[in-house]
């Protein structure tokens, strides 16, 4: 129970959407993740409802850039930066919120259609 206990503190909440191993085409990966926007706490999951074009496509611009590996990726909505997330070992996703306060990912994995707001810690 304890290492349990261990493993689900150590989840983060944008973890817990469950993954669906689906082949899709990059077509069907922008049409599944335009998540509707539904939070009445969050002003910012309201204002970023255009999906932006990412600015690497086949995976986190960081760690492609030096080699990393990632486990799911996440992409800005405002600029389009495509980023690994908190469970990879290097948390790019994170560390461009941190860089530039932009608030708003979204799950850039095929058939998860979520978006979590950094600022007031919201899901959407």
């Amino acid at each position: 129970q304890s290492v349990l206990g261990g493993v689900l503190e150590a989840l983060d909440i944008e973890e817990t959407v469950l993954d669906r191993s689906m082949a899709y085409s990059s077509e069907d990966r922008d049409t599944d993740l335009r998540a509707p926007v539904h939070h009445d706490g969050c002003p910012h999951l309201r204002e970023y409802e255009t999906v932006p074009r990412p600015r690497t496509p086949t995976g986190c611009e960081e760690c492609l850039r030096d080699g990393d590996e990632w486990l799911h990726l996440r992409e800005c909505m405002i600029c389009g930066h495509v980023g690994c997330c908190d469970s990879s070992p290097r948390q790019h996703a994170d560390a461009h919120w941190q860089a530039t306060a932009h608030p708003v990912i979204r799950s850039f994995e095929t058939g998860e259609a979520w978006r979590w707001c950094f600022e007031h810690q919201l899901l959407g």
